[in-house]
């Protein structure tokens, strides 16, 4: 059986060392003391405090009898105009209406038809 040669060409790397002697040592990473290990001074400072949540302003929804905001009265009666950015929008619920002003932050005026609206015979 053949022998194996188990020591490299190269030889080891010699640490380096200090002019008296000793080893010199690199710090990698996070030290490890723990936090009453350190001085008053040095203790870490406490977690940020959580954020007050504000108070949700109730929905407020305005009656409305003007034919001529409500195009499709049986589908949509909840007309909601964004004075934002000017816009105009028609909703079947309260609910929708009130997702639309959460997701774009808007101030809204919202109108729910009230009106009495006559179902125009099929010829």
């Amino acid at each position: 059986m053949a022998t194996r040669k188990t020591t490299s060409s190269k030889s080891p790397k010699k640490s380096p060392k200090k002019t008296d002697g000793k080893k010199v040592t690199r710090s990698i990473g996070k030290s490890k003391t723990t936090p009453s290990s350190l001085p008053k001074s040095k203790k870490p400072t406490p977690t940020p405090r959580k954020r007050k949540t504000t108070k949700k302003q109730p929905f407020k929804v305005m009656n409305s009898r003007k034919k001529e905001l409500f195009p499709w009265i049986e589908t949509f009666p909840y007309f909601l105009q964004d004075l934002t950015e000017n816009k105009k929008c028609w909703f079947t619920c309260e609910e929708h209406a009130e997702k639309y002003v959460d997701r774009y932050n808007c101030k809204y005026k919202l109108y729910k038809y009230t009106g009495t609206y006559i179902k125009e015979p099929v010829v």
